[in-house]
């Protein structure tokens, strides 16, 4: 699985600047508007990774609109594909110097290097718990998109990084009596199920949570394209077609319901 390369074409500015056009021309989106300069002030990556969605979501011909309301919030957008059929997202931008600081990397490319780094999957995971509650309850399929653009998002927002999340980071295991290594984990950090206690045959109960959370983008922002890779809840509240953005590669589970041994993906 390959992560997706979306060209934009045009710079951040540009983008912002054409969402900004977007909502200051439509009288029913002046509180959208007012709200997006202040966010535009106060944390322009958040605004800027907001625009950067919308642009990417009208580029895949999803048609999509405004479905936060201004006085009690939401999810951002809702994407409407045809009647009856349409899907909502909430965009959350990765603050750059936090990420660094977690994954040890530095803060910008500033010549040759290397040395070993860390993912960030609980960040990856608190942003997930963080939004939750705002996709659910709405009756149409939510999408969270993780954004973020700092220097090293391509390391830290790739395949690898989906992987851990969907199931927690491998746990190699050497049995001390000659037999063959093995692979296994314990979801602690999985952001689709969690493992719970042991079924009448001694193998734990793995059960799904945030089922409001239909399927996560983890988007990588560069300053001309964009790279995507999308992990499926296994069992969500409403599913989430992965057909509606063909171009993005999704991580799923081989098996579900996980039982005994059958945790690949």
């Amino acid at each position: 699985m390959q992560r997706s390369t979306i060209p934009v074409g045009v710079s951040v500015d540009e983008i912002v600047e054409r969402y900004w056009r977007f909502l200051s021309r439509n009288e029913q989106y002046a509180l959208h508007f007012a709200q997006f300069k202040r966010r535009y002030q106060a944390d322009r990556k958040s605004a800027e990774a907001e625009a950067i969605m919308f642009s990417l979501l009208r580029a895949e011909k999803l048609n999509p609109d405004i479905f936060e309301d201004p006085g009690t919030g939401g999810p951002d957008f809702r994407c409407d594909l045809s009647p009856g059929e349409s899907f909502l997202v909430e965009v959350t931008s990765l603050d750059s110097a936090s990420v660094s600081k977690k994954s040890g990397l530095p803060l910008g490319i500033d010549g040759a290097g290397g040395g070993a780094y860390g993912l960030i999957t609980e960040k990856l995971l608190s942003a997930a718990k963080n939004k939750a509650d705002q996709l659910g309850g709405h009756g149409s399929p939510g999408v969270l998109a993780i954004t973020s653009d700092y220097d090293f998002a391509g390391l830290l927002l790739d395949r690898m990084a989906a992987e851990y999340l969907m199931t927690s980071a491998p746990q190699i295991n050497v049995p001390l009596d000659g037999r063959p290594h093995y692979v296994t984990t314990d979801l602690r950090n999985a952001v689709f199920c969690n493992m719970g206690l042991l079924d009448a045959s001694g193998n734990p109960i793995i059960s799904p949570r945030r089922q409001s959370i239909s399927a996560i983008l983890l988007i990588a922002i560069h300053p001309r394209e964009s790279r995507v890779v999308g992990l499926l809840h296994p069992e969500p509240a409403s599913p989430f077609d992965p057909h509606w953005l063909p171009r993005v590669p999704y991580l799923r589970f081989q098996h579900w319901p996980i039982t005994g041994n059958k945790a690949r993906h």
